[in-house]
């Protein structure tokens, strides 16, 4: 039964220069379960040595890095299994977890997302069902870092909006999954830990922290200008504006000079966003 159900399952991870985490996690995971692994980096030689030593991976090189979303995109139409399971490339999850979301999935049929529960998460304000008996929960929003679908549903709500180069990837697909009536739920009796660190290499973390904080407002204002207006995407990050503001006057009196650039990243993704331009900003052949 339980070879029967992993035969059901594809697992899309997704690396950028994470190549010792991305061996790290799929030895961990179970060798009957088939894995496809988009490397956004495009290092060619990743996918001779991945697919030579694990033989249930498939390793992918894009054509170029557009993104988490867009990656696990080219992952979901290469495969042809009914349950896709999208996980972060340092996450630990057991086979046992996997096999009892699939169980749920097979068991609710209807649904858009199924998440496990987050360890030492607060999920006040985005339970929408109140019952405590229950251990299947309708979320408004959790984690993505791991996140099952199935795969027809999934290309019935058209994958992962392609224009989100970094952040809110999830959030998107929860809200088109809600408003599509496929509940997001959470299922507390699988309970994983979310690691802190990052998946990229500490040698590009300067480099890392200005895209991460240009996209990020430029995502979040996209987000919510998609889903609920130009005004309320307005509203929703003018207090990123005003405190990146704050943060660059502080540290130019202090010489901070470095950290000062981290806040510019984040005014500038804000104002391309506000002017309708597409996440363009890459830093070309780092990230």
């Amino acid at each position: 039964m339980k070879k029967n159900l992993l035969k059901n399952l594809c697992i899309i991870l997704v690396s950028f220069r994470s190549k010792d985490k991305a061996q790290k996690t799929i030895k961990y995971l179970n060798k009957d379960i088939s894995i496809i692994l988009i490397e956004n980096s495009m290092d060619a030689s990743i996918k001779k040595e991945f697919e030579s030593k694990f033989k249930n991976v498939k390793v992918i090189i894009p054509k170029s890095n557009d993104g988490q979303g867009a990656a696990f995109n080219i992952g979901a139409k290469k495969t042809k299994k009914k349950y896709l399971l999208f996980i972060d490339i340092d996450i630990k999850i057991k086979t046992s977890q996997i096999i009892t979301l699939i169980n749920k999935a097979i068991k609710i049929k209807k649904f858009g997302v199924i998440t496990p529960k987050i360890k030492n998460h607060n999920y006040n304000g985005s339970i929408i069902d109140k019952n405590k008996n229950q251990d299947l929960h309708k979320v408004l929003f959790n984690h993505g870092c791991v996140m099952l679908v199935e795969r027809n549903t999934f290309k019935k709500i058209n994958y992962f909006d392609e224009k989100i180069f970094l952040y809110f990837e999830e959030s998107d697909l929860f809200k088109k999954c809600i408003d599509a009536n496929l509940p997001v739920y959470m299922y507390d009796k699988v309970i994983i830990s979310n690691p802190k660190s990052k998946s990229i290499d500490q040698k590009f973390m300067n480099d890392y922290i200005k895209v991460r904080n240009w996209h990020y407002c430029w995502s979040k204002f996209y987000y919510y200008k998609k889903h609920y207006g130009y005004l309320n995407g307005i509203v929703k990050t003018l207090p990123n504006l005003i405190r990146a503001i704050k943060k660059i006057t502080i540290c130019f009196f202090q010489l901070r000079f470095t950290e000062m650039s981290y806040y510019f990243a984040e005014i500038l993704g804000l104002l391309f966003s506000y002017l309708n331009f597409r996440s363009f900003y890459r830093l070309k052949g780092k990230i």
